[in-house]
């Protein structure tokens, strides 16, 4: 752990302009972060950004967003202290491209899209925005589950893995309970693969929200003969149905295979007696998957 957190500092306190508090507040938060104390120091160069818009605030408190692994606030910060700095603030730091791109290979950009306007969306159950959301967001990368939940809607779930430096393109498609229903279905066979109303699905377990009425399921496992049935789900209602592909059975106990083996023992009956059956030579026929380390900006 690291030292106690600084006090406020008395210049701070005692300075009337804003450019003088904002280099007091300034200062105070450089010691916080030398101190580890990450949540005082963001505070401080806050303050002081707010008071003096200084570009060497963003960037410093870039740095202490990289310490504490907030990617996209960092590469923000980052991003604009690369845009606000003049010539001369930017050669003093000079691996900044190398941060700026150490932070894109954390952030992961998503767009999401919803036929339902005012739904809550949620990003590793931290709520992120409504829809529509505007433009794209920015996440950080890996695993992650994206939920768009609306009174009145079943909810929308994906699991997936966000890629820094993609966009992953979403699109939230809510089924309405009153002319709707949640599909689910699961299977104990290994590498099961759903369809359901002839869309390919994910694996099993699989889920899909569907109209109201009858639908159509079909399993499918290498090695395994398709098995499919018909379901009736109701609108509001979460219908769990368990299928299983059938065991393919062995090669030898297929009606076909013995009536071969037959045709060949036919044959092989027919050429033993011809092969021991002399005739004269004239008649008959013949057989055949760092950091960059760099200073805070002081002055």
């Amino acid at each position: 752990m690291g030292a106690p957190p600084p006090p406020p500092s008395d210049t701070a306190a005692s300075a009337t302009s804003p450019e003088e508090r904002a280099a007091a507040l300034k200062k105070q938060g450089d010691a916080a972060m030398d101190a580890l104390h990450y949540d005082e120091a963001i505070d401080d160069y806050s303050q002081a950004y707010a008071l003096s818009p200084d570009p060497a605030l963003l960037y410093n408190r870039g740095r202490v967003h990289q310490a504490r692994g907030e990617w996209p606030a960092a590469l923000a910060d980052l991003e604009r202290f690369a845009h606000d700095a003049s010539p001369e603030l930017r050669q003093r730091v000079p691996k900044l491209d190398e941060l700026l791109a150490e932070a894109r290979g954390h952030v992961a950009t998503v767009t999401l899209t919803s036929n339902v306007d005012g739904a809550r969306v949620l990003v590793r159950k931290t709520q992120v925005g409504t829809t529509p959301i505007p433009g794209s967001l920015q996440l950080d990368s890996g695993p992650a589950i994206v939920e768009v939940l609306a009174e009145g809607f079943f909810d929308w779930r994906r699991e997936l893995e966000l890629k820094g430096g993609a966009t992953t393109v979403l699109v939230a498609q809510l089924g309405t309970k009153s002319t709707s229903g949640v599909l689910r279905v699961s299977a104990l066979t290994q590498g099961t693969r759903v369809r359901i109303d002839d869309a390919p699905m994910s694996g099993a377990p699989a889920e899909a929200i569907v109209l109201a009425g009858v639908h159509r399921v079909v399993v499918h496992a290498d090695g395994y003969d398709d098995k499919e049935t018909n379901v009736v789900v109701a609108a509001g209602e979460t219908k769990e149905v368990a299928l299983e592909p059938d065991r393919r059975p062995a090669l030898t106990s297929r009606w076909w295979f013995w009536t071969g083996i037959g045709v060949v023992v036919a044959a092989g009956a027919v050429t033993t007696y011809a092969l021991l059956t002399s005739k004269p030579a004239d008649k008959g026929d013949q057989f055949q998957p760092g950091q960059v380390s760099a200073p805070l900006l002081h002055w």
